[in-house]
């Protein structure tokens, strides 16, 4: 029982640090109290099953991973093909996206005598915001950021385009609030305001 107890106290400090964690700001996604959290990390006491559940829930790793060995290792195993398959997955649906507008172009193109060559530049803010999508699961700040900035810009130059002839260049100027609003969003407010969170914290004895 003594070696579960070092195990699981290793495994969680192990994830907090991984997670860039705090023991104050995980005893607020917990809610308890960052002295518990303390006691945990050094053994001297163990969560119960309940808590343990909540802890697998908050690091997404299996309740039964925690008291085994090399929980980090695993987990960024895991991690690895997580990015991959989402990888894959948002790049296929993206290829699927541009096959669709590629049938819709050739049939309005041989068929009803219209050359629409707008639609592939429409492609361009779809797939982004496709991409933006998918990287909602791979939680990089970074990688959020990029994609939704540029479904942003590329979905105002193609309303410019489609537009062409009434040349509102000006439309451009909507892009610039937007950006810095989405800046500020992604890093200056703090987490807590980007996630909602109960904040009361209790003691376990």
């Amino acid at each position: 029982m003594a070696d579960i107890k070092k195990i699981l106290a290793k495994n969680l400090v192990e994830l907090r640090k991984k997670n860039n964690l705090t023991q104050q700001e995980l005893a607020e996604k917990l809610n308890y109290s960052d002295n518990t959290i303390s006691r945990w990390e050094r053994g001297e006491i163990s969560p119960s099953i309940e808590t343990l559940q909540q802890i697998s829930e908050t690091f997404n790793v299996p309740v039964e991973s925690l008291l085994k060995e090399n929980i980090i290792q695993k987990t960024e195993e895991d991690d690895k093909r997580k990015k991959i398959r989402v990888l894959v997955t948002s790049l296929l649906c993206v290829c699927l996206l541009l096959f669709g507008v590629t049938i819709a172009y050739f049939y309005c193109k041989s068929f009803l005598n219209l050359n629409l060559w707008v639609m592939f530049v429409w492609f361009l803010p779809a797939a982004f915001l496709v991409m933006f999508f998918f990287a909602l699961f791979l939680k990089k700040r970074t990688f959020i950021f990029i994609m939704l900035s540029l479904a942003i810009w590329t979905f105002l130059a193609s309303l410019y385009l489609q537009l062409l002839q009434y040349n509102l260049w000006l439309i451009f100027t909507l892009g610039i609030p937007a950006q810095l609003a989405w800046a500020v969003w992604c890093y200056v407010m703090p987490k807590k305001y980007r996630h909602f969170e109960n904040k009361k914290t209790k003691s376990e004895n």
